[in-house]
């Protein structure tokens, strides 16, 4: 039995947050997942014992970068606006076994079930954690601007992230790698999944043209910084756009100038 595992912070992160984003609209009904790996330590609180757990199938299985993990995940049709009420049904911590395709249910998810995107949640940490070992959470919404832009913004990702850069100094700042762009096919495919994994190899942010973004971090407050950010150039872009009349923004050099300040690398080729 877990030990008080709804006093872990990476649960009150997640129980937090998730309303936050209910607030902006970016999880409408059950819009929205996260998945946390926890560390050691929040594991080791937990008091479980490996193998005692209800186990279930993973579809797509177990990859090797994640076995031994406990991952905190919200709940299939959770409501965000409902979550941090209804810890116990809402959300939950899983075990990735040494051995089999399976995940055991260590706490939490009372008669109910891991979102219906864990198999990508878990092949996409294992993704960022060959990129960057401290890569933790995996989060993925609809953010309003993002998914506007998706509709009357540039349709490749070299010019969809160069457009987000130049609107705030804070875009090539917080998130130098870029954005990856997926282009519209149904959610929840097996095409879908591979290509955000391999955009994920070299990006901590993907979005899915119409649909949503998926973002990646260290902690709760990375992942949700990041998400803030890419809107929040996503939101100055499409006001831009419909003013009539606007300033190019920040020009090549300046993102070069700051992303040097910043010890920031960028994507080879992306400015001339």
């Amino acid at each position: 039995m877990a030990k008080n595992w709804k006093e872990l912070t990476a649960v009150k992160e997640v129980a937090d947050l998730s309303y936050k984003m209910w607030e902006k609209g970016w999880d409408e009904a059950n819009g929205g997942n996260i998945t946390y790996i926890l560390t050691d330590d929040e594991a080791a609180d937990l008091n479980y014992i490996p193998g005692t757990g209800e186990a279930v199938n993973l579809m797509g299985g177990v990859p090797d970068a994640m076995r031994g993990k406990y991952v905190l995940v919200t709940a299939t049709g959770s409501y965000f606006r409902e979550l941090r009420d209804n810890l116990d049904e809402l959300v939950g911590i899983i075990y990735l076994p040494e051995q089999g395709d399976k995940y055991e249910r260590v706490v939490g998810l009372e008669n109910n079930r891991p979102t219906s995107e864990l198999a990508a949640h878990i092949q996409t940490h294992a993704v960022r954690l060959a990129a960057d070992p401290e890569q933790r959470v995996v989060m993925h919404n609809h953010a309003s601007h993002v998914l506007a832009m998706t509709h009357c913004g540039p349709t490749n990702e070299r010019d969809f992230t160069v457009a987000l850069w130049r609107m705030i100094t804070e875009g090539v700042v917080v998130f130098p790698d870029g954005i990856g762009l997926v282009p519209w096919c149904v959610c929840g495919t097996p095409e879908i999944a591979a290509q955000t994994n391999e955009k994920m190899k070299t990006r901590r942010c993907v979005v899915w043209q119409y649909h949503g973004v998926f973002t990646t971090g260290k902690s709760m407050h990375d992942a949700f910084g990041l998400l803030e950010t890419v809107d929040k150039c996503a939101e100055v872009w499409l006001l831009s756009e419909t003013s009539g009349s606007r300033n190019p923004g920040i020009d090549d050099q300046g993102l070069k100038d700051t992303a040097a300040y910043f010890g920031n690398i960028l994507p080879e080729g992306y400015l001339d």
